[in-house]
């Protein structure tokens, strides 16, 4: 992989959007899922045991967020940046067949020294709930 490069600092502007990012959730993203993450809980990779515990379907862990949205933050920033702190809540589950549309917004900047730190805001919209899952966090662009 090539490194991309770090986003030019004065274009990290308070208030600025990312472009949205969107992802098919299927079948195989779960079976990947489980796997990736070692999460074994049947509530990821069997349907009638999720649905028996009050889920639509088997869905997506914590765990496959939280690299979503590092992926996003470290596309955005640059590859090498360095994401320094994450938040996340979980709302609604992704299942099958969800498209999940992720925005984020730049919601605060700082330069300590030498170290230039972005705050964001990230929301994923799984197509029944606008906040399916929010985040915040805070990364440090190299």
């Amino acid at each position: 992989m090539t490194a991309r490069p770090r986003i030019p600092w004065d274009e990290v502007v308070v208030g600025n959007k990312l472009e949205p990012f969107t992802f098919d959730v299927t079948y195989s993203t779960l079976a990947k899922d489980v796997v990736g993450t070692r999460d074994l809980y049947r509530i990821h990779h069997d349907p009638p045991f999720a649905q028996e515990n009050g889920a639509p379907n088997i869905f997506l862990n914590t765990m496959w967020y939280q690299g979503l949205i590092g992926r996003i933050v470290t596309e955005w920033g640059g590859y090498e940046s360095f994401l320094q702190k994450m938040s996340i809540k979980i709302n609604s589950h992704g299942c099958p067949g969800d498209t999940l549309t992720v925005g984020a917004t730049v919601v605060g900047r700082e330069q300590v020294e030498d170290r230039l730190l972005v705050a964001l805001d990230l929301t994923i919209d799984n197509g029944r709930r606008a906040d399916a899952v929010v985040s915040s966090v805070k990364v440090e662009l190299v």
